[in-house]
């Protein structure tokens, strides 16, 4: 069937994002982007960092540690913190949509992250 053609395109689940390669930006607060990584302490122990940056002065703007690894709640908490910081507190809207790039993984394509986003990214 394969050779053929005639197998179906795998369907993973998770929303295509197509990025024109492009992370840089002119102006700030129009594009944010957001990874995690993991540091290793001598003693055994982990600590997790997730962390959100301006992708016009490649700024760090909000950031999470944790012993545990990062869930959905982990990163909504640092959108909210994020616009908080560039908006000011309490805000609900923001005055444009804001890119928001990621590694697409698990924790950022979530459905509750996406739709608490929502009102703040395009």
């Amino acid at each position: 069937m394969r050779d053929a053609g005639l197998l179906l395109q795998r369907h993973t689940g998770k929303p295509t994002c197509t990025h024109a390669g492009t992370v840089t930006t002119l102006k700030s607060d129009l594009r944010w982007c957001s990874d995690g990584f993991e540091i290793r302490c001598w003693n055994g122990e982990r600590v997790q960092v997730v962390l959100s940056l301006d992708c016009c002065d490649r700024e760090v703007i909000a950031y999470r540690t944790s012993a545990e690894y990062p869930t959905s709640l982990t990163i909504q908490d640092l959108m909210a913190e994020t616009v908080e910081a560039r908006f000011g507190p309490g805000t609900i809207r923001v005055p444009h949509p804001v890119e928001w790039f990621s590694d697409n993984g698990p924790v950022y394509t979530a459905h509750d992250t996406a739709s608490s986003a929502a009102p703040w990214c395009c």
